[in-house]
């Protein structure tokens, strides 16, 4: 991992599995359930995130079960019960699954008719309430909008540099705003 480099939750480990270090995957329901590669354990209370190398993902009674370089036990494996799983922000590439917390503080910027752009807000939260991806943003005075995140609204997203570009068809912003403080 670089310096500074961000990194964002991909899920969570459950529990141990056995008596060989194994553990409980539980992935971000956006993402597929296999961390493959590098990953990064932060306790869920905060600290320090380490680095691991994922050996092997299996599937075991529907739970993925990871098998981490260097965890060889079960005493391993339950001193990392209840860590997130976090993976660079450099991995989830356009067009590709990322995890819905990776959003919050992203900067969206609105493309204007005339074809200029201004800030819109920051992204607060992301849902996918019914399959369909809502961004819940708010601008510089307090009022919040719930946008949908379909592909068609969405010019670019840079997850790495927490930037957002979106031409909303005329009057859906309007639409979809929310009564502000007040």
């Amino acid at each position: 991992m670089e310096d500074g480099e961000k990194l964002l939750p991909v899920g969570y480990i459950s529990r141990a599995h056995g008596i060989r270090g194994e553990l409980v995957f539980v992935p971000d329901a956006t993402l597929p359930e296999d961390p493959a590669g590098e990953i990064f354990l932060r306790p869920r209370m905060g600290g320090e995130a380490r680095p691991f190398c994922v050996l092997a993902c299996r599937r075991h009674h529907g739970r993925a079960i990871l098998s981490l370089e260097g965890v060889n036990g079960r005493s391993a494996a339950l001193a990392l019960r209840a860590h997130t799983v976090l993976k660079p922000a450099r991995v989830f590439a356009p067009g590709r699954p990322y995890p819905l917390a990776a959003l919050e503080g992203v900067r969206v910027f609105v493309r204007e008719n005339s074809g200029s752009e201004r800030e819109l807000g920051r992204i607060l939260a992301a849902a996918r309430p019914s399959g369909q991806t809502l961004w819940t943003i708010k601008d510089a005075t307090g009022r919040e909008f719930l946008f949908p995140a379909v592909d068609q609204f969405i010019l670019s997203l840079d997850l790495e540099n927490g930037m957002a570009r979106i031409a909303p068809p005329p009057g859906l912003l309007e639409t979809c705003s929310l009564p502000g403080p007040g």
